[in-house]
């Protein structure tokens, strides 16, 4: 209940979450890799005004693309969302798939992409797994991972995913989620004096 009422008063407010069009989130899930969310927005805008449907997306040349995207760096997506627009327009007529095994099997995507567009725009009940995320649920919770890279922990991803409860908006929770790792569960420095939750949290 803590975090909800502090997600109700500190949630940051992005495009790409007042939208349930599953292209307008494949296309964010795509940006938002390995970027700080604050470049993303003018370019999330440019890509959808120049390619406002996954048609348009899929006949689009890798140069038009990259040109796009080149302020985020990313370049080396260009040619897997190219790639995954014309899979979605010749195989699935222009729809993003309402299914993981379908999601997962399209370029450049993965576990967190395939999980975002499902949970985001199409509601279901899961959960997008990040570093935000891990790192957020391991301090309070306690949880640990003998991987190297705990992104790659599947155990550790399921012990997550078990914490959430049925009846949640799992879209809402999540994304509070997100926020409170950004703003106040950082990486570095966390404002845990400040953390409307340090009470029951695990790593103080």
């Amino acid at each position: 209940m803590q975090l909800k009422k502090w997600f109700e008063d500190s949630k940051r407010h992005y495009p790409w979450r007042i939208t349930n069009d599953p292209y307008h989130v494949l296309i964010a899930a795509f940006l938002l890799q390995q970027t700080h969310v604050r470049k993303v927005e003018s370019v999330y805008y440019s890509l959808l005004s120049t390619f406002p449907t996954i048609e348009k997306l899929s006949n689009a040349s890798e140069t038009e693309v990259i040109d796009i995207i080149s302020p985020i760096g990313l370049n080396y997506h260009a040619g897997r969302l190219k790639a995954a627009a014309q899979i979605i327009q010749n195989n699935y007529i222009g729809k993003v798939p309402d299914n993981y095994d379908d999601l997962i099997q399209l370029p450049g995507v993965g576990e967190y992409i395939a999980n975002a567009v499902l949970c985001y725009a199409y509601r279901q009940n899961t959960v997008p797994i990040d570093t935000n995320v891990i790192r957020l649920f391991c301090r309070y919770f306690g949880l640990i991972s003998d991987k190297p890279r705990p992104r790659t922990d599947k155990l550790l991803a399921s012990r997550i995913r078990n914490l959430y409860l049925n009846d949640l908006n799992y879209k809402t929770a999540n994304l509070a989620v997100l926020d409170f790792a950004g703003l106040i569960c950082t990486a570095n420095n966390p404002s845990c004096t400040e953390c409307p939750l340090n009470a029951h949290c695990f790593f103080l």
